[in-house]
């Protein structure tokens, strides 16, 4: 048995939601560095995707591509993953780190359209992807679904976005039981505040003296657990939730 944490993803095929910037930008790199082919997509910066898919295959992507995706429409989410099989022949894992809608208002501020634009961005745009993704999977113990939450999912004052993410949190368990019996995996990456260089300086310096750990993750932190978890020696994990945070949860609220 391998048990290396660290997977050899030389001939699977990745799909990632995001990749042009952020930590969507880092999770692609990570994957590549495996030799992993990738697939990533954009909905505004096709330029900043392209650059990416060259940078992954000079990291050691096999192949790489970038796809257009509007994550608020169902119909864009649907289509994409034939569009991902057509272009390389398979597809092995789907990463969600990409997520777009939702507000910090209170819910009693917000109406349907808000909480349905929360929702689609968050939850049945990966719930889409994930599932047209599973179903191109093999059914060897190799597939697997990841997905990227927020710890806005824990507090309650986080509104439709805080919402949305814990119904991401939950889709995680609801999908890894209805994929069990085809040995696909379902795990979710819960970081809070993510030290980018775009993370305002005020926020990042409040938020690490809310922390027991004094320190907030860092975007190549997520990549590597992301791949970590493609390995053979996870492939008895799923359904689980792994925390990203430096102990921030464990804080009471009033201290948050």
């Amino acid at each position: 048995m391998n048990v290396s944490p660290l997977p050899d993803l030389n001939g699977r095929t990745v799909l990632l939601t995001g990749g042009s910037s952020g930590t969507s930008a880092h999770v692609a790199r990570a994957f590549a560095r495996q030799g992993a082919a990738v697939a990533l997509t954009y909905h505004h910066n096709r330029a900043g995707a392209e650059d990416m898919a060259a940078e992954c295959r000079r990291s050691g992507a096999p192949a790489a591509a970038a796809f257009a995706l509007d994550l608020a429409s169902p119909e864009s989410c649907s289509a994409l993953v034939p569009r991902v099989r057509a272009a390389f022949g398979r597809l092995d894992v789907f990463v969600g780190v990409a997520g777009t809608g939702g507000h910090f208002h209170t819910l009693l501020e917000a109406d349907a359209a808000d909480m349905q634009e929360a929702l689609q961005g968050h939850v049945t745009g990966n719930f889409l992807l994930a599932r047209q993704s599973a179903l191109a999977m093999p059914d060897d113990g190799s597939g697997r679904v990841v997905f990227v939450s927020a710890t806005s999912s824990t507090k309650f004052s986080h509104g439709t976005y805080g919402f949305a993410k814990a119904a991401l949190n939950a889709l995680t368990e609801f999908l890894a039981h209805d994929l069990a019996a085809r040995r696909i995996t379902v795990n979710t990456v819960v970081p809070q505040l993510i030290d980018l260089p775009t993370t305002d300086a005020a926020d990042r310096e409040r938020r690490r003296q809310f922390t027991p750990l004094g320190r907030l993750p860092h975007p190549d932190e997520i990549a590597q657990l992301c791949v970590t978890l493609c390995a053979p020696l996870f492939g008895g994990i799923t359904g689980q939730l792994f925390f990203l945070d430096g102990g921030y949860r464990l804080r009471p609220p009033e201290d948050r």
